[in-house]
């Protein structure tokens, strides 16, 4: 079968590439990341969050310059051409609200940087305004005594410019290369040391387009509370329950805002012109009412939600007159209530999370299999989960965290939040946690009840070393299970690696499929690139040969002896049915591949960029049958015995 493919230009684009090689050194592996520094309690920053009830949201960017909401990326960075920035005109306007803080979009999703960072050429150093914003930005506001957060939009549409997909808007072929993470901590790393102490780092484009499998939000995470221990970490993820990041941001122009008797730290955005950033048409369309922002302020204040008004500056670089005026008005009529009650205390955390890289259960509802409790995509329309919809429980899913890893002992479960078209049950209320080092032996360590009423639970244990975490429902609202997302990972202590799956890199196996009896082999002893994968007898040549070796982060790039090159599935397909053949080294994440135990002497080969399962084609057991790729539902053409040759 034809293995032709698709381009697999990085998120760098050849630009930007270029630029990367010659400039400041990567950051630190995850084991690697500098020691964290003693932070306040969670609490305490949570509750100075919300205490700073009212900030500026300042949407300035490529995107005010080309009249888009969404820029148009890799356009030409001389576009950006204000004349005369004024952040102190900002931050006066601020302060005059009776505002507390401001938060700036150093980033949004075409990828233009309005710092001169190192890692791009896509911004303001090679603009029509050479100078660094954010500077501006944070000494302005600073001056007038206000705190700073920065926005930063993991989604970075300069990577590649790709068709749009209509069903729900967003890039359909967006790929995340392992390589390009360093990119991203990258940019990080610049924003969080060259700028002072950040209050609020805002996240986008994450949960919504990417999850937390194709961009570790375990090393964003742990990278960004390394650099400013005491910051507060919000996702851009359309939740209205603590999930990714510290805080809860409630985006209201999408229809999610605080609900009555909200006690979760949050922030909620609104704009007060006619979109986030600023139009031509903006000057002449009334800002929203001084009435209106007073009765936001009423309304979240006692919800512990921080209202956090976008006020876009204009091409200039100023805000206009008429917002400027909104902005004083309100802060003459509006003054913090300063007997509210502290904030109550917050839920516990799995503060040290571990990327997961494979899932499989006992059963589940067609199209909501496994993989998508820990895939992380969590935006509102945009939600994926495991469901055992239309089965009987007791079901279980197994969770794969790609090595054994010690200091393990808490899991947070994000129950299904948006309305699916049959039903809104499927939250459990009945559970038993087992954990494991080696995929086999299962031990409990914790078991209870929570209730079905959409929020996020937690359950904690002794930590532990653990490799796989197994969640069995005992019970759910309606007769089933629904699982939004799961995060596994640590409390109060960061876990660290202890072992991998499988054992060095020099060790020659073959892959014997369960079902067939027969092995993988490349057809023909083909060694050209895209040559096909098929299963056949066992004859102890080198095409039929195969190393695994680890790539850091949980998985393994699987190597045929005879021809050198990696096991891939094709095509960037996400299909079932995708086929396997071989590929030169690419470093690519359809070259990536999760070994999971089934428990009983056999492995899932789990891909990378697509979640499905190495499979043998309809189950065949003939001489020559193809081997492509299938969701995992345990089928016994998934399942496949590593053996030492």
């Amino acid at each position: 079968m034809s293995s032709g493919r698709l381009s697999r230009r990085t998120l760098l684009g050849a630009a930007g590439a270029a630029a990367a090689t010659t400039v400041l050194p990567v950051v630190p592996a995850f084991s690697g990341l500098v020691a964290q520094a003693v932070a306040a309690d969670a609490q305490t920053n949570l509750s100075n969050l919300v205490n700073n009830r009212f900030g500026m949201f300042n949407h300035f960017n490529m995107g005010t310059f080309t009249n888009e909401e969404w820029a148009t990326p890799n356009q030409n960075p001389a576009l950006f051409a204000p004349t005369a920035v004024d952040c102190a005109q900002w931050a006066a306007a601020a302060a005059a609200a009776k505002m507390s803080y401001g938060v700036l979009t150093t980033k949004h999703h075409d990828g233009f940087c309005l710092w001169p960072t190192a890692y791009n050429d896509y911004n303001v150093a090679n603009s029509s305004y050479p100078h660094d914003i954010v500077a501006q930005y944070v000494s302005a506001f600073r001056a007038e005594g206000l705190k700073v957060g920065l926005y930063f939009s993991i989604w970075d549409r300069s990577y590649t410019v790709q068709a749009y997909d209509t069903r729900h808007g967003v890039a359909a072929d967006q790929v995340i290369q392992p390589g390009d993470l360093t990119y991203i901590l990258n940019q990080i790393t610049e924003l969080l040391t060259n700028y002072g102490t950040i209050d609020v780092f805002v996240t986008d484009g994450y949960a919504w387009q990417m999850g937390q499998q194709a961009v570790s939000y375990q090393r964003i995470r742990e990278h960004v509370k390394s650099l400013q221990p005491d910051i507060v970490m919000i996702d851009h993820g359309g939740l209205s329950v603590p999930f990714l990041g510290d805080a809860i941001y409630f985006e209201e122009p999408l229809g999610v805002t605080s609900p009555s008797g909200n006690t979760y730290a949050s922030l909620q955005g609104q704009t007060i012109s006619n979109g986030w950033f600023w139009h031509p048409s903006t000057p002449t369309t009334d800002p929203l009412s001084k009435a209106s922002i007073l009765s936001h302020l009423a309304d979240l204040e006692p919800k512990y939600t921080s209202f956090i008004l976008n006020c876009p500056p204009n091409r200039d670089g100023q805000l206009d007159t008429d917002i400027v005026t909104r902005l004083a008005e309100v802060g003459a009529a509006w003054s913090p209530n300063t007997s509210r009650a502290a904030l109550p205390t917050q839920m516990l955390r799995a503060e040290h999370p571990v990327t997961p890289v494979s899932a499989y259960a006992t059963g589940f509802h067609t199209g909501e299999g496994p993989m998508n409790a820990i895939d992380g995509l969590s935006d509102k329309n945009f939600e994926t989960c495991w469901s055992t919809w239309g089965l009987t429980l007791p079901h279980s899913i197994t969770i794969d965290l790609g090595g054994v890893w010690s200091n393990v002992s808490t899991l947070e479960y994000l129950p299904k939040q948006w309305s699916r078209t049959d039903s809104t049950d499927g939250d459990i209320t009945s559970y038993t946690i087992y954990t494991s080092t080696d995929g086999t032996a299962f031990t409990q360590v914790a078991s209870g009840t929570w209730t079905g009423d959409r929020t996020t639970k937690l359950a904690e244990w002794t930590a532990r070393n653990v490799g796989f975490v197994r969640i069995q429902v005992n019970a759910g609202t309606g007769g089933y299970a629904n699982i939004g997302g799961v995060k596994i990972g640590g409390r109060t202590a960061k876990p660290a690696l202890v072992s991998s799956v499988l054992p060095g890199n020099t060790t020659v196996y073959r892959l014997v499929n369960r079902n067939s009896g027969e092995v993988v082999d490349v057809y023909n002893f083909g060694t050209a690139n895209g040559a096909n994968i098929q299963q056949w007898p066992w004859l102890n040549n080198s095409a039929q040969k195969w190393t695994f070796t680890s790539t850091g982060d949980g998985y393994y790039k699987i190597k045929n002896v005879n021809s050198g090159k990696l096991m891939e599935v094709a095509g960037l397909s996400r299909a079932d049915g995708g086929n396997v053949g071989i590929w030169a080294d690419d470093s690519v994440p359809q070259q990536n591949w999760a070994v999971t135990p089934t428990g009983d002497g056999y492995y899932y080969l789990t891909n990378r960029l697509s979640g499905l399962s190495l499979n043998v084609d309809g189950g065949s057991t003939a001489d020559g049958a193809n081997i492509n790729q299938w969701t995992n539902n345990r089928a016994t053409q998934e399942q496949w015995q590593i053996v030492a040759v």
